[in-house]
């Protein structure tokens, strides 16, 4: 007898159901709850992500009209009074939890990626999602704006997201940074608006490597030059010692200074770094990997819902972004350990269209129908299209 499952179904198939109800136990996310619990309502933010559902009233009216295939994917009709009041009592450190916990399953398995650099390669950056202040007055940003911010640390090998927390959209970079930079002996790459003096020294404690942009501001002192070609694409590679009263005192080593020009984009760039071995132009190769991260952020916010949501409160927007985190690291999952080797953009499509068919994710990458030329000389009505 053949075992049929459906596509949604085989894409939850990498979440461990003991992992995420002790994520639930451990944050009393079940207590005294008798209608959805949370992993129904985890797998209905799914399925809205998946079919893009604009609204709580989509989700209802779609999992309505497919009612009778509902149960063989694991999913149960929800009424609309029911799933936002679980978005507003269901912890959003649940999801945060389990985030955390995938996270980690996906290092492991992508444990023998192959390096780009000698060591591991980290992105740290962060990311504006806007809000409407009138319906977030908790989001203040702006005077009339409201905003969350994303803060986020990326595998630059595998482009697996590594780490992240959330904020209010007030909150800068640089009070994130020792939360997203705790590990040993990798590279952190992250724009100028993470220099602070006293987080990179910090980085260079743990004995870390760290690649930002040089602050025009900044007060220094060179101290030696280091040889490079002149008629390449290194300006300049100096050793220098920072001068100014505060930024000498929280970091008394010595930096590396790179100047370099970019011939595609005709423009010039300098590099802070407290790396003293890497060739200069790896240097410049490692800051041109950032452009991941924004990829990275351009993606979710186009084919994942994060930039409208089903619910005002701050517990159900976060719920919502840590639901679409989610989402991007079973994708990874299934697309790494499936050998699939359509696009995560492809998949999402596939998806959204064939959701609740008895099928799998393998199984819809693999089983698509190409019509042959053949086929088109038996369809009368489009004989009046040839030339």
């Amino acid at each position: 007898m053949t075992k049929y499952t459906t596509v949604f179904a085989s894409m939850l198939r990498y979440l461990s159901r003991s992992e995420f109800e002790s994520a639930v136990s451990g944050n009393k996310g079940d207590f005294r709850i008798r209608v959805l619990s949370c992993w129904d309502l985890l797998k209905t933010m799914l399925y809205g992500l998946i079919s893009n559902c604009f609204s709580v009233r989509e989700i209802e009216t779609s999992m309505k009209a497919n009612g009778n295939r509902l149960y063989h994917a694991g999913l149960k009709q929800v009424k609309r009074s029911t799933f936002c009041d679980a978005l507003e009592k269901r912890k959003q450190e649940i999801f945060k939890d389990v985030f955390n916990k995938l996270s980690e399953k996906a290092q492991k398995v992508s444990g023998n990626t192959r390096k780009k650099f000698k060591d591991p390669l980290r992105i740290i950056d962060a990311s504006i999602i806007s809000l409407c202040l009138a319906r977030y007055n908790w989001a203040k940003y702006r005077k009339a704006k409201g905003a969350v911010k994303l803060h986020f640390n990326l595998d630059g090998d595998s482009l697996i997201p590594f780490d992240a927390c959330l904020t209010n959209g007030k909150v800068h970079e640089i009070k994130r940074m020792e939360n997203l930079a705790r590990e040993r002996g990798v590279i952190y790459v992250m724009d100028r608006g993470y220099v602070d003096f006293k987080s990179l020294y910090n980085i260079q404690l743990q004995g870390c490597v760290f690649v930002t942009r040089m602050k025009d501001n900044c007060a220094f002192r060179r101290v030696h030059n280091n040889p490079h070609e002149k008629d390449g694409a290194i300006i300049s590679d100096v050793q220098i010692e920072l001068t100014g009263p505060a930024t000498k005192k929280v970091y008394p080593k010595l930096l590396r200074k790179v100047k370099y020009h970019d011939k595609e984009t005709k423009k010039t760039y300098e590099f802070l770094t407290n790396d003293m071995e890497r060739e200069a132009l790896e240097i410049a190769a490692i800051y041109k990997e950032r452009w991941e991260v924004e990829l990275f952020f351009k993606w979710i916010k186009q084919h994942l819902k994060i930039k409208s949501f089903w619910g005002t409160s701050i517990n159900a927007v976060y719920s919502q972004i840590w639901v679409a985190l989610i989402l991007t690291i079973l994708i990874w999952l299934n697309r790494a350990l499936e050998g699939i080797t359509s696009s995560p953009h492809e998949l999402m499509i596939m998806m959204k269209s064939a959701l609740l068919t008895k099928n799998s994710l393998i199984g819809l990458c693999t089983n698509i129908y190409v019509p042959k030329s053949s086929d088109y000389s038996s369809q009368p009505f489009l004989d009046g299209f040839k030339c």
